[in-house]
Formats: C-alpha cells, structure tokens, sequence
C-alpha cells in the first residue's frame, strides 16, 4: 500500500467517527493495546514511531480534557459572578 491510500483510509475513518474526547481517548487506548501486543513483533524503529504517534495523540487529548476543565471553571465562576450581580440589583 501506498502513503496516499493510507491516508485515504484515515480520511474516511475521521468522517465516519464524531469529535469528542472520548473517540481520540478510545483510540490512545486502542494504540496503546495494540502495542503491548505487538512489541515482540515489531522492530524497534517502528514500536518508537508508534509510542511517538501515541504521545501526540495522548498529548492533545491531555490538553483537551484541561482546556474543557479551564473553559467549564470560568463558566462557573462567570455563572456565579453573574448570580451574585443580578442577586444584588
């Protein structure tokens, strides 16, 4: 197979799963088997791709999940300032 037929594959697999965290978690997760399956079989040069394509995809899941915990605090807080200035009019 080809680089571009590859790539034609992931294109289709992103249109066909929803964006959400938990869909890039589930697939971190799905890596991460898939390697602790396949370490005895892979070459070294390949399990280090593989573990380097996990932290990217564990990494932007990591700063998703504290970029919605920050964006669900400021709501509150802003909820709660709100509260408290419409509470005092």
């Amino acid at each position: 197979m080809t680089q571009e037929e590859i790539l034609t594959m992931f294109r289709q697999q992103a249109m066909d799963r929803p964006s959400d965290a938990s869909s890039l978690n589930a697939a971190t997760i799905e890596l991460a088997q898939l390697l602790a399956d396949s370490r005895g079989r892979l070459s070294k040069e390949n399990f280090e791709m593989l573990v380097r394509i996990g932290g990217v995809l564990y990494k932007i899941g990591h700063e998703q999940y504290h970029g919605k915990n920050d964006v669900d605090t400021i709501m509150k807080h802003s909820h709660r300032n709100h509260g408290e200035d419409s509470g005092s009019s």
